[in-house]
């Protein structure tokens, strides 16, 4: 079995170490979906101050990089345990900056939505009645991910990895139909919400992806530290 605090020995940071950090991501994210659901109600007028908000959530990811890769890269850690860390570190913080782009895309097309009939922000608020769902099931990984940063052994791991791997086939789903709706009304819609929900949810789906690599890596480092 692995102690429930194996990578403490080799990321201490002050009172904190950096697991207990990484894990700081996940909270981060989960903040993050959770806005961008609010701004995915199609007539709310506050996408600006949404969009804001994750904007300050992602600036608070990046300070968290910094700091975490001066640690590692200044710590007495492997060199190859070294470069799975500094990867396990942007890939935490690639979260927030895919929630970013989303939130831009999001108040971009709101600045324009006066433009659209009826019937089009109706299919715009179908696309994003997906979208939403996409994100309950991300917080959802995001959760698994947060325990796998603190897993005790590998069977709690391998649980939580199997977890995050079945929300991310569903996303699959619900991605490859909104882009088959999407295909098929294509000469209905405008371009400009063919475009932004077709990035949209390859964007968001991106995100599970994360999720999944990252289950990938602790795996592989606490595999690493335990040989």
């Amino acid at each position: 079995m692995v102690n429930a605090n194996f990578l403490r020995k080799f990321m201490v940071l002050g009172e904190k170490n950096q697991l207990h950090n990484m894990s700081r991501y996940m909270e981060l994210a989960g903040n993050a979906s959770s806005i961008l659901k609010e701004m995915l109600v199609i007539d709310d007028g506050k996408k600006n101050e949404l969009n804001g908000r994750i904007r300050e959530i992602e600036r608070q990811g990046d300070d968290l990089t910094l700091s975490l890769k001066d640690q590692i890269t200044s710590g007495a850690i492997s060199s190859n345990l070294m470069d799975n860390l500094i990867t396990l570190v942007e890939t935490c913080d690639d979260l927030l900056d895919k929630s970013y782009f989303v939130s831009r895309e999001i108040r971009r097309v709101h600045d324009n939505a006066h433009r659209f009939d009826d019937w089009t922000k109706d299919f715009m608020r179908r696309g994003y009645e997906i979208c939403t769902r996409i994100l309950d099931y991300n917080i959802s990984a995001l959760a698994e991910v947060k325990k796998l940063l603190s897993a005790s052994d590998f069977a709690e791991m391998a649980n939580s990895r199997a977890k995050i791997q079945a929300f991310e086939e569903k996303v699959d789903d619900l991605k490859d139909n909104l882009i088959d709706e999407l295909y098929n009304s294509s000469e209905s819609i405008p371009y400009i919400v063919f475009i932004h929900l077709t990035e949209l949810v390859h964007k968001l789906d991106d995100m599970l992806d994360d999720c999944e690599d990252i289950g990938d890596l602790v795996h592989t480092i606490s595999v690493s530290i335990t040989r």
